[in-house]
């Protein structure tokens, strides 16, 4: 992700952390990067082609999460230390619909010396951040270098470090090591365990620091009751450390950040017990297994499960290819269910940055892992759709502005083509300085940048600011409803990518769909409504009619091709459409279809096992089920009720005739015919180990 300290800190995407977009290299490439960058590209690829390879052709929506349909949309620098918001960029921020604000607040610029605290610029911009209506995702991170154990690293500046410099990248091998004492109890009497009116450890300096800063910013905290703040202003959500799975902001072991996010748990609670802990947002650009290692490091500890693991909420990063946000939610409600967790799921930061704009290189339409403006804005649509099919609970987008980028602060230069690079991708005038930036935001600079403040149109919103504020428009409060890929030879594996969601609220579905590949496409979707709108990325629309119970809808052909590790991949796909079908009095008023089949799960009949499952036909989808059962010529009785589970075990008896009644209900409120199971229970000669069933 993110943090360096300036103006909109430096943001070392899924791409950029390997080298390939910081600073611009001009193609050939491969002789221009060190030998260990291209090892770390491999490793990328690799990665990225084994997801590509692994993914299910065809999904059936499970959310992870109670309360999947709740979205958060947030983006990252509206307001920072770095770069006080002024009335213009809270107003640009405020028009994205969003209302979440992401920022770092620095330990080692909040802790000038051992137990010496500065909240001057800190207070500022949380208040700034109340004041104007937004909600706060706070990082911490940072180690200040007299907390540091990483000793080989403090040999770099043994006069001790000062404070990050505006435009330093990333954090240094000191502020990214583990912090000194983390080890040591979190609490004075010598323990771990929490308890009425104890005390944090002061030689734990991080339990000491984030029990600090969540005891000012909270709500009713220090500085609320200092400005007289109302009741629920304040910091609510506290994200522990940045990319930890990244050596540019960790350059520890994955155990001490288990170690530190534990003693950050605890130590925000013992605080704030209303406070919600992220575990910070992965890179996932090294060890895919991150997340689920540090669960399992957990899991050995007795205290973890009586404090969820040690975190509420689980952050994640996508940038450049769409589908890889799907992957990295999906895999993480995996992660949580081996260990019997079900926690909020958060795409905190996701986005790609646009090569065809200022700051460039626009002389460049292979750059590796960017796009065109418009690929940018159709990235935007179906990173959503796809992260919120896997049960994503909040999309952040990264970020406002371009900000400098991956760039040293101060770089600056106007537009070119190119006559401005030496042939290291490096400005002429200053070889310090590369020669094209980031094109991340959803506006352009503004004319007081430190960097890029050249811009022909400064301050003005880019394609990717209509698609954006489409979701926060039109995408809250729904839920996933159905995936698949149609049109091509091989089931459900063609060229079309169609996602949809529903909302329960108003009866609607909406339908993203777009085309894979280099062809166009079009896409047949049944007409559940009498019509639907149609809605573009830029946020236009029109009304389509059904023709003989179908929409047609022609899908543009995918023109994205930047993927550094195979060229004929489109990482993005085409321009996506959305259907959407209109309210509830007409929508979906086909029933569903309901399929059951039950075996005898002990050979002596005392457990039948049922199962059952329906299909809406590309309706609102399956909501739940009632099964009733008799037995002999008994009447039926209600046995589960308005239940999401698609199997269950019976407790029966031998010698019985046992009649189930399934039915289904899909999300409009529509019942399926009832579905009748007969199982028979009577014993069958030896090597007979079936019940008779009958269909």
């Amino acid at each position: 992700m993110v943090m360096n300290t300036h103006k909109q800190p430096f943001r070392p995407n899924s791409a950029q952390r390997w080298g390939l977009i910081r600073p611009y290299i001009p193609a050939p490439r491969t002789s221009l990067h060190p030998l260990r960058l291209w090892l770390v590209f491999l490793l990328a690829a690799l990665l990225l082609l084994t997801w590509r390879v692994a993914e299910p052709a065809q999904s059936t929506a499970v959310p992870h999460s109670s309360n999947a349909s709740q979205i958060s949309y947030g983006v990252n620098f509206i307001n920072s230390v770095d770069h006080p918001a002024d009335s213009q960029q809270f107003s640009h921020g405020a028009s994205t619909g969003a209302g979440w604000n992401r920022w770092p607040l620095y330990w080692s610029r909040i802790e000038t010396n051992p137990g010496q605290y500065d909240w001057s610029q800190h207070d500022a911009v949380v208040t700034a951040d109340q004041a104007n209506g937004w909600r706060t995702n706070a990082i911490l991170l940072g180690t200040p270098p007299f907390y540091t154990t990483n000793l080989t690293a403090l040999a770099d500046c043994p006069a001790g470090c000062p404070p990050p410099a505006v435009g330093t990248r990333g954090l240094d091998a000191v502020r990214a090591a583990t912090p000194e004492g983390l080890y040591n109890p979190i609490f004075s009497d010598g323990t771990d365990t929490p308890g009425v009116g104890k005390q944090i450890n002061p030689n734990n300096p991080w339990a000491q620091f984030v029990f600090t800063i969540v005891q000012r910013y909270k709500p009713s905290g220090t500085l609320a009751q200092a400005q007289s703040w109302p009741a629920d202003w304040g910091i609510t959500h506290w994200e522990m450390w940045n990319e930890p799975d990244f050596t540019l902001f960790w350059d520890s072991s994955l155990e001490d950040y288990a170690r530190l996010l534990k003693v950050g748990y605890l130590a925000a609670k013992t605080a704030d017990p209303q406070a919600q802990i992220l575990f910070g947002g992965l890179a996932n650009n090294g060890d895919p297994e991150f997340y689920g290692k540090v669960l399992n490091v957990f899991a050995s500890d007795p205290q973890a499960p009586f404090h969820a693991f040690y975190h509420d909420i689980f952050a994640t990063h996508n940038y450049s290819q769409p589908w890889m946000s799907w992957f990295h939610v999906w895999k993480a409600g995996r992660d949580q269910a081996n260990h019997g967790l079900s926690k909020p799921v958060w795409l905190n930061e996701s986005g790609v940055p646009a090569w065809d704009d200022y700051p460039g290189p626009v002389w460049d339409p292979k750059s590796g892992l960017r796009a065109t403006t418009t690929e940018q804005a159709d990235f935007v649509v179906q990173n959503a759709f796809f992260a919120l099919f896997a049960g994503a609970d909040a999309i952040f987008h990264f970020q406002l502005y371009d900000g400098c980028g991956n760039q040293p602060a101060f770089t600056d230069f106007p537009p070119h083509n190119g006559e401005l690079c030496d042939a290291n991708g490096r400005l002429i005038t200053d070889p310090t300085k590369p020669c094209a930036g980031d094109a991340n935001g959803l506006f352009t600079n503004p004319t007081d940048a430190i960097c890029f403040s050249q811009h022909p149109t400064p301050a003005s919103p880019r394609p990717n600011f209509n698609a954006f504020h489409l979701l926060t428009t039109h995408l809250q409060g729904v839920e996933p409803l159905w995936r698949t890929r149609p049109g091509g030879s091989e089931p459900n594996n063609g060229p079309q990518e169609i996602i949809a969601l529903y909302k329960p609220s108003t009866g609607q579905r909406f339908i993203a769909m777009w085309a894979r590949f280099g062809e166009a496409q079009t896409a047949v979707i049944a007409a559940q409504a009498a019509n639907a709108t149609l809605i573009y990325p830029d946020g236009t629309s029109q009304t389509i009619l059904p023709n003989n119970g179908f929409y047609q809808v022609q899908l543009p052909a995918a023109t994205n091709q930047n993927a550094f590790w195979d060229p004929t991949l489109y990482m993005i796909g085409g321009s996506p459409r959305i259907l959407v079908e209109q309210g509830p009095a007409t929508i979906d008023t086909t029933p569903p279809t309901v399929t059951s089949w039950a075996v005898a799960n002990k050979p002596d009949y005392t457990q039948i096992a049922l199962y059952w499952q329906g299909d809406d036909h590309g309706g609102s989808g399956m909501q739940d089920y009632s099964v009733f059962v008799g037995v002999d010529d008994g009447p039926l009785t209600p046995w589960l009720t308005n239940t999401a589970a698609t199997h269950a075990l019976y407790e029966s008896q031998p010698g019985h005739r046992y009649q189930f009644e399934i039915r289904g209900r899909d999300y409009a409120g529509n019942l399926s015919a009832p579905r009748t199971q007969w199982v028979f229970t009577y014993l069958l000669p030896p090597r007979a180990y079936l019940p008779m069933i009958a269909r």
